[in-house]
């Protein structure tokens, strides 16, 4: 081969890869703009929802927030049902509290009219015992009356008692006597009435 023929081979091979480089350059071209065309597609796509790079994610998270919700409605009804159960608690305890406590007064109150029924009788035997006594010691008896009306009584005609030795004469006013025998009576009525509940 000689140096003509090689020149010619080299201005063919230069040729050729001109037309190389300009048929990969348009094919770069058309790549890069199916490219991009095929981002807008997909980004229609995906705003359109239509997508499967988009649709299944989303399902999957369509699915997950259904399992929270289940799971929240299930928490709210025990949650629920819990404060229902300490209402109904509460409720019960405040019945049975109410209940014992008006046991409680009822029982009081029974005892303080009870005891106010005992010093009520106390009051009333006391009143009978002493205007028993008052109406013996200012009135007296008709036999006393008699003899307080009879100038030779009895008492006016008896000698005078000598008592010889020492002695103690003990000097107790009426007032005196009548409290001690209306303490004397209300014991007695004590001691009777306890006797009658055992």
């Amino acid at each position: 081969m000689d140096e003509a023929e090689c020149e010619v081979r080299r201005i063919e091979c230069l040729y050729d890869m001109s037309d190389l480089e300009k048929q990969f350059a348009e094919l770069r071209e058309q790549l890069c703009r199916e490219r991009v065309q095929e981002v807008e597609e997909k980004l229609d796509e995906v705003i359109a929802g239509n997508a499967p790079e988009y649709t299944q994610p989303l399902a999957q998270l369509q699915e997950n927030m259904q399992i929270h919700i289940q799971v929240a409605g299930i928490l709210k009804e025990l949650k629920v049902e819990a404060v229902r159960k300490d209402y109904d608690c509460e409720l019960q305890s405040a019945h049975q509290t109410f209940e014992s406590d008006k046991i409680l007064v009822s029982a009081q109150v029974r005892e303080e009219l009870e005891e106010k029924i005992r010093m009520l009788e106390e009051d009333r035997d006391s009143i009978d015992i002493t205007s028993d006594i008052w109406n013996e010691l200012h009135f007296g008896s008709k036999k006393k009356r008699k003899q307080l009306t009879d100038p030779m009584g009895p008492e006016k005609r008896r000698k005078p008692i000598t008592v010889s030795g020492p002695y103690v004469v003990y000097m107790l006013s009426d007032a005196d006597i009548l409290e001690d025998w209306t303490a004397v009576k209300k014991a007695v009525g004590v001691q009777k009435r306890k006797g009658e509940c055992k």
